[in-house]
């Protein structure tokens, strides 16, 4: 039997164990309460990062409605078979419909009367990259007809299939009816410029018919024998109207250009010869100015280059004409130059430069001196007259041949303008050599242009040349060392160039004297070379002559010549000989074809104005043509049926009744040899188009008015043994009919 204290050890035995199991339940709930609040912890912030992403979707989807409906453009989506999914509130403003009505229906906008219908969402033409349509329409909405460019574009699943269309339209209507406004305005303005370029066409007709006559009848006035001061006022009539002439050249020209009707054409052509052209051109205008007028071109330029030869002149006629006006003394240079004296095989690249010792031009002027009507002295009181047009067409006629025009200048101390151009080499530059090495030269510097100019022709050839100011000079320069030729003008600014040879002869008796002229100065050649009898006036000195201005092949050739020996006697006989030619050649009859091929033609003229009429009439019959005159085109025709023969017609273009041009149409059509007459177009016509259109209606060849004689000649030289190939019964004879070449 268990004793009382035994039950109570077992008691408290029991209880013990009971909180120990207590203790560990404790334990294990106290576990799983903070496993149970970890867990919340983790729910609660799932829950806020779902209530973040929530809220940004939200935000997202909002930014991307507002978004969608601000941008102003017509979205809609449409499902595979055409129903529309989604529409964005501008769809529903633009065609005044509601979301709910348009959810699941087809949707196609009314098109305007005349519209081409076009189908949205046809799927045609998004089954290939880039997956997008862009096309404009004009659709029917609720404020009238409206412009739409629409943008179609596929969207496909994760796998890649077609799901929808999305349809994008932007209202371009502004747009559309600006771009309408500048066609409209494109359209008015070539209109405008049409009626300015028959606005030019006529008054250049009108104006240069009357000119036709002023300026034919005053050379023909000249002709005869005028007083002194009658002869004055004729040439001043004559230099008015070859200003006019000018004038409306220059206007023509830019009116040209302006249009874009200015074609840059290349053909092969010698620099050189054209530059001492221009000079030669150029001449008399300088020389009534008491100026020089020199060419310099480097010995290694090509012989022949390809470029548009008129061009180029008329550039350089501008710039060397405009050096004239405004120099005073000195004169004016043209030189051209290869850049860095070198080229390929096909192509050099060329600068022209045009200096002068003119007045020269402030800083601010250079910026402007290319604008259109732009001169350097814009005030009332200015000295040069003048359109101000054509260093602005140079600037341009120098761009359209993908060339530069700069210009250099200092006042009081002259102006340099230089053109860079690339040309093709159609022949390059012959072997160089020196065929004055060795000789030794002094040049009479009292005109530097000039003779600087001819000196470094002289040295670029081989010559020992040196420069002297004066008489005094030569004879200091001589007495320190001989030289085998003296150059100097006739009349120089110490006197006569003859005086100056008798002293430099003083030093050296053998020394051989080349005189330079004008070209009015071949009258006083008998004189220089000894064939007068007042030789005490100008002393027989003089081994030889070159007129002003001076070609370089021409100066080389009569040095190489006194250099070899033919001195005094050989050399003065030349001199003799060549005079006595040129006399004979200006004394005999004008440059027409009877002058240059004694035949004299009988010419028909189809000319309306009688002025014209007359002055044609009479330069034809000086020259001893046989000249018949029609006022139309049906007097020509009538004209050719009469039994007197005719081998030319001269014909005027715009005549009363029937005009040149349906008159050439019907005598190409005659079915005999008359259908082969030479026909050459006689009008005042200038315009850019003008020669082709004669051309294209069957005339061989064309002259603008004011006719110049010396080109008529040459014309009806040129035609006077041809007939043209366009009629039925061409020379078979004539070898360059055959090859189907015909220069004009």
């Amino acid at each position: 039997m268990l004793t009382v204290g035994h039950q109570s050890l077992l008691v408290l035995l029991g209880m013990a164990g009971g909180l120990a199991f207590s203790i560990g339940a404790w334990h294990r709930a106290s576990r799983r309460a903070r496993a149970l609040a970890v867990e919340v912890d983790t729910a609660r912030a799932e829950m806020e990062a779902l209530r973040d992403e929530t809220w940004a979707l939200a935000e997202r989807e909002e930014r991307y409605r507002d978004l969608v409906q601000s941008q102003g453009e017509v979205v809609m989506r449409r499902d595979l078979l055409g129903r529309l999914t989604y529409v964005n509130d501008i769809f529903c403003e633009t065609f005044d419909r509601q979301r709910p009505e348009v959810i699941g229906a087809a949707f196609v906008p009314d098109l305007p009367e005349g519209e081409r219908p076009r189908l949205l969402g046809s799927f045609a033409g998004l089954a290939l990259p880039p997956y997008r349509i862009r096309f404009d329409q004009r659709v029917m909405t609720a404020r009238g007809p409206r412009w739409f460019a629409w943008e179609e574009f596929a969207l496909r699943d994760e796998e890649g299939k077609l799901k929808e269309i999305q349809t994008v339209g932007r209202d371009i209507t502004d747009r559309k009816e600006t771009e309408e406004r500048l066609a409209i305005a494109l359209d008015e303005a070539q209109a405008a410029n049409r009626a300015k370029s028959q606005f030019l066409a006529a008054m250049s007709h009108e104006i240069r018919t009357p000119m036709n006559g002023v300026l034919g009848m005053t050379d023909l006035l000249l002709d005869t024998r005028l007083t002194p001061a009658q002869r004055s006022y004729a040439e001043a009539v004559k230099r008015s109207g070859e200003a006019l002439l000018a004038v409306i050249n220059d206007i023509l020209d830019y009116s040209k250009i302006e249009a874009g009707k200015v074609q840059i054409e290349e053909a092969p052509f010698d620099l050189r010869a054209m530059i001492e052209g221009v000079c030669e051109l150029l001449s008399p205008r300088a020389f009534d100015k008491a100026l020089e007028i020199a060419a310099e071109v480097e010995p290694h330029m090509p012989l022949r280059l390809h470029g548009d030869e008129t061009r180029i002149r008329q550039i350089l006629i501008n710039l060397a004409g405009n050096a004239i006006k405004f120099t005073q003394q000195g004169g004016v240079l043209i030189r051209a130059r290869l850049e860095s004296h070198s080229y390929t095989d096909d192509r050099a690249n060329i600068v022209i430069e045009v200096e002068d010792t003119g007045i020269g031009m402030q800083a601010d002027e250079l910026e402007v001196i290319f604008e259109e009507f732009s001169q350097s002295d814009q005030s009332h009181a200015r000295r040069f007259e003048g359109t101000g047009l054509g260093l602005a067409i140079s600037r341009h006629l120098v761009t359209a041949m993908g060339g530069t025009i700069e210009v250099e200048s200092e006042p009081g101390r002259g102006s340099s303008f230089r053109v860079r151009l690339g040309l093709g080499i159609a022949e390059p530059a012959a072997h160089q050599r020196a065929p004055l090495r060795g000789v030794r030269i002094v040049l009479l510097e009292d005109r530097p242009v000039l003779a600087a100019s001819l000196g470094r022709v002289a040295s670029l050839a081989g010559a020992d040349t040196r420069l002297a100011a004066t008489g005094d000079e030569i004879v200091a320069m001589l007495r320190e060392e001989p030289a085998d030729i003296l150059i100097c003008p006739v009349d120089t600014a110490e006197g006569p160039g003859a005086d100056i040879v008798a002293r430099a002869r003083g030093e050296v008796p053998d020394l051989a004297a080349i005189v330079l002229l004008r070209p009015q100065d071949r009258d006083r050649l008998p004189a220089l070379i000894g064939q007068d009898a007042a030789p005490a006036i100008f002393p027989a000195l003089f081994d030889g002559y070159l007129v002003r201005p001076v070609r370089a092949s021409s100066l080389i050739a009569r040095i190489e010549a006194l250099a070899a020996g033919e001195r005094r006697g050989a050399a003065r006989m030349e001199a003799i000989e060549q005079y006595a030619e040129e006399k004979a050649q200006a004394h005999a009859a004008p440059s027409g074809a009877s002058a240059d091929w004694g035949i004299a033609l009988n010419i028909l003229v189809a000319e309306d104005n009688d002025i014209n009429a007359l002055l044609t009439r009479t330069l034809l019959e000086r020259d001893g043509h046989t000249v018949r005159v029609a006022r139309n085109g049906s007097e020509v025709l009538d004209m050719l049926e009469m039994p007197e023969p005719v081998d030319i017609v001269l014909m005027d273009l715009h005549m009363p009744g029937m005009d040149g041009f349906e008159a050439t149409r019907l005598i190409r059509a005659l079915p005999d040899s008359r259908s082969s007459l030479p026909i050459i177009a006689l009008t005042a016509n200038a315009m850019a188009d003008d020669r082709q259109l004669c051309l294209s209606a069957g005339m061989d060849d064309y002259l603008s008015k004011p006719v110049a004689p010396e080109a008529l000649a040459r014309a009806l030289a040129y035609w006077s043994k041809r007939r043209s190939p366009l009629g039925h019964a061409p020379d078979r004879g004539d070898a360059e009919l055959k090859s189907g070449v015909i220069p004009f």
